[in-house]
């Protein structure tokens, strides 16, 4: 036997152990101080006057369409094609972005934050972002295993959480 745990996913790299379960959990508490903080407490009441309601609805509705674009750019990028074939995929979303997936979830989680102006919000929402980071570390050691050089190269050029704003054809051009 080996203490290597088979991907979940066949022609994958590993996840992070009990992403499963974390993923599920981190959102369950999430909203819970959120609609705790926001519609029974109200601690973060006081806030809201501070930021005119059209600049909050701005950033919830930008933040959210960014959230389910980039999930769902990742997910049909990771998912979508059936494949017998593992290979690292850095074109699409991941041009820009190393980890969409969890910035995607970072990115809903804050603009509920945003909209409602629920700062005691920010304390789980600080605690993911740490939790993700850490998550994305582990599956990137494993990537750096299995691809080698190949996947250095990438992580050198492709940010793990500020998507880049110039697309990679343009990046690749400027710097010739």
């Amino acid at each position: 036997m080996t203490d290597v745990e088979e991907p979940k996913h066949p022609g994958m790299g590993k996840e992070f152990p009990h992403t499963d379960q974390i993923l599920p959990l981190s959102a369950a508490l999430f909203f819970a101080v959120w609609i705790l903080d926001s519609f029974v407490f109200g601690f973060s009441e006081r806030f809201t006057g501070f930021v005119p309601d059209v600049i909050r609805i701005a950033l919830f509705v930008g933040l959210e369409i960014s959230a389910i674009v980039l999930g769902l750019y990742s997910h049909e990028a990771l998912f979508g094609k059936k494949s017998l074939e593992f290979s690292l995929i850095t074109d699409g979303v991941f041009a820009y972005v190393r980890h969409p997936l969890y910035l995607s979830i970072l990115l809903a989680y804050l603009g509920f934050i945003f909209g409602s102006m629920s700062f005691i919000s920010l304390i789980p929402w600080i605690c993911y972002a740490v939790l993700f980071d850490k998550m994305a570390s582990y599956e990137e050691e494993d990537l750096v295993r299995i691809f080698g050089d190949k996947y250095i190269e990438y992580r050198g050029r492709v940010p793990k959480w500020i998507p880049r704003l110039i697309p990679p054809q343009t990046q690749k051009s400027l710097s010739s």
